[in-house]
């Protein structure tokens, strides 16, 4: 009796071994099991369309949702700096939503035209393409590789099949995607080209940032006293100083936006002895102006 009892416990343990098995060969592997290379990004294409093929729509999707940028990346700023990677982020943001739906959509009327065997395209060198790949490239502040696919052929650029929205309006339904694909946390995820193109086609003499991206540039710093005046009379509140910096870091201009004149002139003393980091886009030096706010608490 006490083999009997064994032997079935024995069994159960195999058993729920082998669901588990069963269960995780639906699940896409994750991001890492790609590598960041032309190989790594053709097998997460073929995984992607024999799911599509095989109807593995469990599969299917979550290989789709892995190509979305995980919430709290910051790919965009450290990619093309917090003055232009800002303003594509919150793109991105906008278009995230729609994405996994055009996604499959494309994929699936892939499999349907029997185009299984992309050609996959890697690029680095923006001397060696064509507008507006180069640019794309060029902005950034290091480059990293941008991926595509030609379906349709051996040729080096993309192919998209459209069709007539029912409200009005193309909708891509087969070919290669309409964009590139990076590499960010361990996995590809892939970038609609109307992001890329927020991309300004000229670079800014002067951006504007933030205090909390400026305090990490500070490299000479006078401490700021709190006045004897402010102290007799026990005056609080907060300075808000707008200051302009010239491309190699120093203080150009500075004033007041906010603030008792007591808390103000002891600001501007010694602020203006600060000195920051140059600050670069697409490898040039630029300007930056930026709002820089001070609380004084006296009690």
């Amino acid at each position: 009796m006490r083999w009997t009892r064994r032997l079935v416990v024995i069994v159960m343990f195999f058993c729920a071994g082998a669901f588990a098995k069963s269960q995780n060969s639906t699940i896409p592997p994750q991001g890492a099991s790609y590598a960041n290379s032309s190989d790594g990004f053709q097998k997460l294409i073929t995984d992607i369309l024999q799911a599509a093929k095989d109807k593995n729509r469990a599969r299917e999707a979550g290989l789709i949702h892995s190509l979305l940028i995980p919430d709290g990346s910051t790919w965009f700023t450290d990619v093309y700096g917090p003055g232009f990677g800002a303003s594509l982020a919150a793109a991105y943001l906008r278009a995230k939503p729609d994405l996994e739906g055009e996604i499959t959509a494309v994929y699936e009327g892939d499999i349907a035209r029997g185009w299984t065997a992309p050609k996959i395209l890697r690029y680095t060198d923006p001397e060696s393409v064509d507008s507006p790949l180069d640019h794309f490239l060029n902005s950034m502040n290091q480059i990293v590789p941008l991926y595509t696919t030609a379906f349709q052929g051996a040729g080096m650029s993309m192919g998209f099949v459209l069709s007539l929205k029912p409200g009005g309006g193309p909708a891509q339904i087969a070919g290669d995607l309409d964009g590139y694909f990076i590499y960010d946390q361990g996995g590809f995820r892939f970038v609609p080209m109307n992001v890329l193109m927020m991309l300004p086609s000229e670079r800014p003499v002067r951006i504007h940032l933030d205090m909390n991206v400026m305090q990490s540039k500070i490299i000479a710093q006078v401490p700021i006293r709190t006045p004897e005046e402010a102290i007799q009379k026990r005056i609080s509140g907060q300075v808000v100083l707008d200051m302009v910096l010239d491309q190699s870091g120093n203080i150009k201009e500075s004033k007041v936006l906010e603030g008792d004149p007591v808390l103000s002139a002891a600001v501007m003393d010694a602020v203006k002895q600060w000195r920051f980091a140059p600050t670069t886009l697409d490898g040039d030096p630029v300007e930056v102006e930026f709002q820089m706010p001070i609380k004084f608490e006296i009690h």
